[in-house]
C-alpha cells in the first residue's frame, strides 16, 4: 500500500551566517536614517527586496521576471569583480616566505545571525558577502605582515565594498508589483496599456516567457488550488521602500 504523503509539510533548515570582519558586517547591516547620515541599503535589505521581486514572479508579473534578469546581470558583474580582487589578494599572500607558518586569521567572536534569503538569487548574493569577508581577512593579514601599506589596503577594500553596496542597493529601484499578467498583455487590455505607460515596454521574449532567470520560480496561475503556497500580497509589495526584515524572519509563503 502506498504511503500517504498528502499531509507532509515543507522542508526547513536553520541557517546561520558568521562574519569575521567589520567591513563585511557593515555591508550586512547597511545604515539607517537614524544615524543622521544618508541611509545605505545592506545585504539583509537586499535579500528582502530580491525576495519580493521573486514572489511577484509567481503572480505572472512579466516586469518582475524582467527584474530577476537584471538582478542576475548585477550578480554576475559583482562576482567577476570580486573574483578578480580575491585573485589579487591570494597572489599577494603567496609572497609570504615558506619559513613563516601563518594560520588563517579568524575573529574570536564573529558576528553571527540567522539568515533567510528568499530565493536562490539571495544565496548568490550571500556568497558574495561571505567572499568579501574572506577577502577583507586576507587583505588585513597582508597589511599586518607588511605586504601592503595600510593606505593601499583601505583603497583596495573600499573599491570592493563599493561593488557590494551597489549590489545591495540595486533592487531598491524595482517599482513593485505591476498588477498585470502576460494574459493581460496578450489581450492588450486597459491594464496592459496602463502598465506600458507607467513601467515601459518589455522585450518580447520576456513577455512570451521564453527568456527567464534560471532561478525564476514557477508561475502560479489563479486556477491553482488554495493549498499551493500563495504569493505576497500587494500591500507587502508596496512596502518595499520602508520595510526591513527581522533577523531570521521567513515570509509566510517562504521556501528555498
Amino acid at each position: 500500500m502506498a504511503a500517504d504523503t498528502s499531509s507532509m509539510g515543507a522542508l526547513r533548515s536553520k541557517i546561520n551566517l558568521s562574519l569575521h570582519t567589520y567591513h563585511a558586517t557593515k555591508a550586512w547591516w547597511g545604515r539607517n536614517a537614524e544615524s543622521g547620515k544618508p541611509p545605505i541599503i545592506g545585504m539583509r535589505q537586499f535579500l528582502f527586496l530580491a525576495g519580493a521581486v521573486q514572489r511577484n514572479v509567481t503572480r505572472d508579473d512579466p516586469y518582475a521576471d524582467y527584474w530577476m534578469l537584471l538582478i542576475d546581470e548585477k550578480l554576475a558583474d559583482v562576482r567577476a569583480k570580486l573574483d578578480a580582487a580575491m585573485a589579487d589578494a591570494e597572489a599577494l599572500l603567496e609572497q609570504i616566505p615558506s619559513e613563516l607558518a601563518i594560520e588563517e586569521n579568524v575573529n574570536q567572536q564573529p558576528f553571527t545571525t540567522p539568515v533567510y534569503t528568499g530565493g536562490q538569487q539571495g544565496w548568490l548574493a550571500l556568497r558574495l558577502l561571505i567572499d568579501f569577508d574572506r577577502l577583507a581577512r586576507n587583505i588585513l593579514l597582508a597589511t599586518h605582515v607588511a605586504l601592503m601599506t595600510r593606505k593601499d589596503s583601505i583603497r583596495f577594500l573600499d573599491a570592493v565594498n563599493h561593488e557590494i553596496r551597489s549590489l545591495c542597493a540595486f533592487p531598491q529601484r524595482y517599482p513593485g508589483y505591476s498588477g498585470v499578467t502576460r494574459d493581460d498583455f496578450a489581450a492588450n487590455n486597459a491594464k496592459a496599456r496602463e502598465a506600458r505607460e507607467k513601467f515601459g515596454e518589455l522585450p518580447d521574449d520576456v513577455l512570451k516567457g521564453t527568456r527567464r532567470s534560471p532561478y525564476a520560480p514557477e508561475i502560479q496561475k489563479p486556477h491553482q488550488t488554495a493549498a499551493t503556497p500563495g504569493p505576497a500580497t500587494e500591500s507587502e509589495d508596496k512596502s518595499l521602500d520602508v520595510a526591513e526584515p527581522t533577523e531570521g524572519e521567513e515570509p509566510a509563503n517562504g521556501g528555498w
